[in-house]
């Protein structure tokens, strides 16, 4: 009863102004399982969490508010503020979002109900004890004026339905980007909040990778704050940037680096600094508010010293997977791998004057590389010469795959030879296809046509990390009846995904701004910035050990990197070994035997010619005595 009559006597009692921080100040209890400073908050411990808290109050125009936040830098404590703020002193419904339902169990366990519980203020107007109450559930929680709804990105039916005043977004980099087959998850939270004219919507993460990064983007589209604190010894005010900060040989001591008058100080100023800083905005018109901030603002206490990060730092020297950690919790930055930093615009600049289907000098194999789509197949022809290689042609077959007479294109075209600019006839020595997608079928039957005069390979990329571009056996051969494998039965050959682009990038990467002769990849006319586009559409996570798709950019089909790696692939398959010995060692009298063949025909006689000059007839494949030569016919790894 006594409940009922403080809920009635505050809900007609004339309500104070507060902001965000007044009240976790007046309110809010730290947990003993969430925080290592358990008991009263205190805004002055955080400084710079202020302002952000207080754009979040109910008096404050500010709509949106965004937060790049690095790791133990009280992000997610301003977020459960203001919605202890929402449920006790400005109730509306409230929408609260983490990556998936999985984490929202942990979340709701270990970070809402301790405050629920310890915050005494909210204790009162609700009873977080009470677990099977159905106003207490794990993705509901009733309170008077409002409810709070706690939601999976990944699930569309926590994210649809019911109007919603405020949002937290917790994580938003490890939010999926499509929700089930609802599109977009931010997407979905906006066009719920859109029917209140007083809506607030707070987006928290640490960043991940560039390109791909949610938070990123969103703080790149807001006004770019950065906290400012003031030098100890000039006053004047600056960021604290990682370049700045030093340390000695023992890695004992590190200190800080005044980018004004370049006197040093360590961080025992921190706490006078962080006092006396401030936001500042890079661009003050934008409506967004977006605040950055990195590990070395942690307040003394409550989070890494100086020289445990500068130790963290040169731990992570030589592992992407540690320092990938370190650049995305400890400095608040996007990961950025070789790829990410060329566009599309810089490739264009390394096209050569050399039209598609031209073998130019040095080019001595062939290799293919198809991809299959429901509409069209992508093919990719790449040259091989001694140390370069060269894209010889990017072409789409067009025509449904599940019609014989559109891999009858494919088949022409693999047949077809190419002449060299000595003349001579030049076969493709190895086509590898993608048998993942909904063609699967269509490919089995293609790669075991007896009229294909180059060994076809049915491949995929490779479910976990593999140390070679290509396994050395095939997966699921044919087996009789009794289980035994079918000699030069059917088989298919997994890519070690990874491992190609691994190369691909770095190459293009250390290619640079190097004279076209001194390239180790080639690129012909007739390639545009949506080839490139594509060719850049991927980007290395080490947190997942895999490439992933960049967001964003304006050609999301990744087909020209995945071709480029089956044709790179097949090359170093055992029964093609482009440029390699049996062992797969690099095979310098391999390139010269081709050489012979191919850029000085008129050592050699075929088919009756003379033996002086070019033949009379040339012929169709490469002559028997090419290395390299391997049996046609090669379905699914029959060779």
């Amino acid at each position: 009863m006594i409940q009922y009559t403080r809920t009635f006597a505050r809900g007609i009692y004339p309500r104070k102004k507060l902001t965000v921080s007044q009240w976790a100040d007046a309110n809010r209890i730290l947990s003993s399982k969430s925080s290592s400073e358990p008991g009263n908050w205190r805004t002055s411990r955080v400084p710079y969490t202020r302002e952000v808290m207080d754009s979040l109050s109910a008096s404050s125009h500010v709509q949106r508010i965004v937060l790049q936040f690095s790791a133990q830098s009280s992000k997610t404590e301003i977020a459960l503020n203001w919605l202890g703020y929402i449920m006790e002193h400005a109730p509306a419904p409230t929408l609260v979002v983490v990556p998936t339902l999985e984490v929202r169990k942990r979340w709701v366990k270990q970070r809402l109900n301790p405050m629920l519980t310890e915050t005494h203020a909210l204790a009162e107007i609700f009873d977080a004890k009470r677990s099977r109450d159905s106003s207490n559930a794990e993705d509901i929680k009733d309170f008077p004026g409002g409810v709070m709804v706690i939601g999976g990105a990944n699930s569309p039916a926590s994210l649809s339905s019911m109007p919603i005043r405020y949002v937290v977004c917790d994580e938003v980099d490890r939010f999926p980007w499509e929700a089930g087959s609802e599109g977009d998850p931010l997407g979905l939270i906006d066009e719920r909040t859109k029917t209140f004219p007083r809506r607030k919507v707070l987006l928290v993460s640490t960043p991940t990778i560039k390109d791909s990064s949610r938070i990123e983007s969103e703080y790149l589209s807001s006004d770019q704050r950065r906290y400012h604190v003031p030098c100890p010894h000039c006053d004047e005010l600056q960021t604290l940037k990682w370049s700045n900060l030093k340390w000695d040989d023992a890695v004992e001591r590190a200190w800080y680096i005044c980018e004004h008058c370049g006197a040093e100080f360590d961080e025992s100023h921190k706490t006078w600094m962080l006092e006396r800083g401030e936001w500042i905005p890079a661009h003050p018109n934008r409506p967004v508010r977006g605040y950055a901030i990195n590990g070395l603002y942690s307040s003394n206490g409550l989070g890494f010293k100086w020289i445990e990060i500068v130790r963290q730092w040169l731990d992570a020297q030589g592992d992407q997977t540690k320092l990938k950690r370190f650049i995305n919790t400890t400095l608040g930055e996007v990961w950025e791998d070789q790829s990410s930093k060329i566009s599309a615009s810089d490739m264009l600049q390394r096209v050569e004057n050399i039209s598609q289907r031209t073998i130019p000098e040095g080019c001595l194999a062939l290799t293919a590389g198809v991809d299959t789509q429901d509409q069209w197949l992508a093919v990719k022809l790449l040259g091989w010469g001694d140390g370069r290689l060269w894209i010889i042609e990017w072409h789409t077959i067009h025509g449904d795959t599940t019609r014989n007479e559109t891999w009858d294109k494919l088949e022409s075209w693999l047949n077809t030879s190419l002449i060299n600019q000595c003349g001579y006839p030049m076969q493709i020595d190895a086509c590898a296809i993608d048998v993942r997608g909904h063609r699967g079928e269509q490919v089995k039957k293609f790669v075991a046509r007896r009229t294909l005069r180059v060994p076809v390979f049915a491949v995929q990329g490779a479910t976990t990390r593999m140390g070679r571009a290509i396994s050395s056996t095939p997966s699921y051969p044919e087996k009789t009846l009794r289980g035994s494998i079918i000699r030069n039965g059917h088989a298919l050959w997994n890519i070690g995904t990874e491992y190609c682009k691994d190369y691909i990038y770095a190459t293009i990467a250390s290619d640079g701004n190097l004279p076209a002769d001194e390239r180790i990849i080639h690129f012909p006319q007739g390639l545009d910035e949506s080839y490139f586009d594509g060719l850049l559409s991927e980007t290395f996570d080490p947190g997942l050990n895999r490439y992933v798709k960049k967001k964003g950019v304006k050609y999301l089909r990744n087909e020209p990197i995945d071709t480029v790696c089956y044709a790179w692939a097949i090359g170093h398959h055992k029964q093609v070994k482009i440029g390699m010995n049996t062992r797969g060692d690099p095979n310098p009298q391999y390139w010269e035997r081709r050489r012979t063949i191919y850029e000085q025909p008129g050592l050699f006689t075929f088919g009756g010619g003379s033996g002086a000059g070019k033949p009379d007839n040339p012929p169709d494949v490469p002559p028997p005595s090419a290395p390299g030569k391997i049996t046609l016919g090669g379905q699914w790894g029959r060779g």
